[in-house]
């Protein structure tokens, strides 16, 4: 889904992200734009949106110079003091505008995002205080400061100035800046259904006007006010299909209010339950490597694809199998919990277009924008013939995987016998990486009957269940939520945290 002021963006648009997001808020009512009796001026629109009325003048004026609004310059009557200026859409090429200025996804976050209404969101790792909103008006300026430092080509400044007292902007503490909107939004159109959104930085830097190190700051920002979830680091690596695979975000589409159901399930035995398949699997390679061969469950093919492989293809590698076990536990439920063999062919096309590559005629040339971001490896991958051989038999044990995660979560959820987990569809939530399966996470929508807003199953002895309940997430600490993987903080705020 793309958002309505992209019909007017070129692939070299020069808009700044200011005036993308002004430009999103005119599309959404262009009726009352067109109106040329109804001019609107910048100070009633500045105030409606509680954003400075130098940005707003600046974002008119660059959609004036590209043809997109008309300015009206109108004397004031009887009297010799400044003309008033207003603005109304402008050439025809704006009919593009015209049409429903609705969301067919997230639409009420999104309408909230481009309106005037007031989004606080608290800072995770710290307590409120007095000062936090002068902190956070701070820190919305030095990173406004860092923008311009990027758009004019980095550097430091020749000296340094003493800082001038600044005031808190319109509308409250925390507020979320609009190029901060601006990039949720963009994540937001391109997410699904529970708000899992798969893009590259390029792709950011382009729809939003900003350059790439803008968007990463503007990323962990977004992370720091919970709007992000969970974040797993695009990489480059000839195991996978595409070879350049891009990161995945979850978003927090219940800013607002539930969207659905989130459950939780704490297992009995922590210990037995400490790890993952991707660290089973790198345990494994490493053996292999080692010629080892005591304890070693996983099949040659994949050993043999994963080979040398670092951290970031396993972290990858186990979020493609939670989504492939996603989709069985959406489609299978019942079956899982019986123990038939499942056969779906669906997935397994999936599976194949993830790692089987296409014979390509010539040498591809790649780039890796975001290697500091994830693990790259040009290990050598067998998964190239398309079909049979050793890219059939991986495939089939990639399958098998994610049908042993299906049925773990099937099982522990499966104690809660009084839910319709049947009726909803099931997004596993990826946890924090020491956790394990000790803790593991399913949002559900639509909300299954008899399950609440956000529940925790205690496992007790012989299947027994201990359930906690929550009108909302924030009522647990964030280090539980940090754990469930319900939210995630930024490098350096991790770093933070741990001393």
């Amino acid at each position: 889904m793309a958002l309505l002021f992209e019909s007017l963006l070129d692939a070299d648009s020069s808009f700044s992200p200011d005036t993308r997001f002004i430009l999103e808020v005119i599309a959404r009512d262009p009726g009352y734009w067109r109106d040329s009796a109804r001019k609107r001026s910048v100070k009633p629109f500045a105030k409606t949106l509680h954003v400075e009325e130098k940005v707003v003048s600046a974002a008119l004026n660059e959609l004036v110079d590209a043809g997109v609004m008309k300015r009206h310059v109108v004397p004031r009557a009887g009297s010799a003091g400044r003309a008033s200026v207003a603005y109304t859409l402008g050439s025809c090429h704006v009919d593009a505008l015209i049409g429903d200025d609705s969301y067919p996804q997230h639409a009420e976050l999104l309408q909230v995002l481009f309106s005037g209404a007031d989004m606080a969101f608290p800072v995770l790792g710290r307590e409120p205080d007095e000062g936090d909103e002068q902190d956070e008006q701070d820190e919305q300026d030095e990173q406004g400061e860092q923008d311009e430092k990027d758009e004019k080509g980095g550097g430091k400044m020749a000296a340094e100035k003493p800082k001038k007292k600044r005031h808190p902007p319109p509308g409250g503490r925390g507020r979320l800046s609009i190029r901060n909107r601006l990039l949720f939004a963009v994540l937001l159109s391109r997410s699904d259904q529970f708000g899992e959104v798969q893009i590259g930085f390029p792709e950011l830097a382009q729809l939003t006007g900003m350059k790439p190190t803008q968007v990463k700051n503007r990323l962990f920002r977004l992370m720091h006010l919970g709007l992000i979830r969970r974040y797993v680091a695009g990489l480059s690596s000839k195991v996978f299909a595409l070879r350049k695979v891009n990161s995945t975000y979850f978003l927090n589409i219940d800013a607002l209010g539930p969207q659905g159901s989130i459950a939780i399930h704490i297992a009995r035995d922590p210990e037995a339950k400490r790890f993952i398949h991707a660290d089973l699997l790198q345990g494994d390679c490493a053996k292999a490597m080692r010629g080892e061969s005591d304890g070693v469950r996983t099949p040659s093919s994949l050993l043999q694809l994963l080979a040398g492989q670092e951290w970031g293809v396993f972290s990858l590698f186990q979020h493609l199998l939670s989504r492939y076990a996603s989709h069985l536990l959406s489609r299978h439920w019942q079956d899982l919990g019986s123990g038939v063999q499942i056969e779906d062919a669906e997935l397994m096309t999936s599976i194949k277009k993830d790692f089987i590559r296409e014979p390509q005629l010539g040498a591809v040339s790649e780039t890796d924008i975001e290697s500091e971001e994830g693990a790259s490896s040009e290990a050598p991958s067998k998964l190239k013939d398309g079909a049979g051989g050793d890219a059939e038999q991986t495939c089939e044990s990639i399958y098998s995987l994610a049908m042993d995660i299906a049925r773990e979560y099937r099982e522990r959820f499966g104690q809660a016998n009084w839910v319709d987990f049947e009726s909803a569809d099931v997004r596993i939530l990826p946890g924090k990486r020491r956790t394990g399966y000790r803790a593991i996470t399913l949002m559900l929508q639509p909300a299954p009957v008899d399950l609440g807003r956000f529940t925790v199953f205690f496992e007790g002895p012989r299947g027994s269940l201990k359930v906690g309940l929550a009108n909302d997430e924030t009522e647990i600490t964030l280090k539980s939520r940090l754990r469930f993987g319900l939210a995630t903080l930024p490098p350096k705020a991790r770093k933070v945290r741990a001393q």
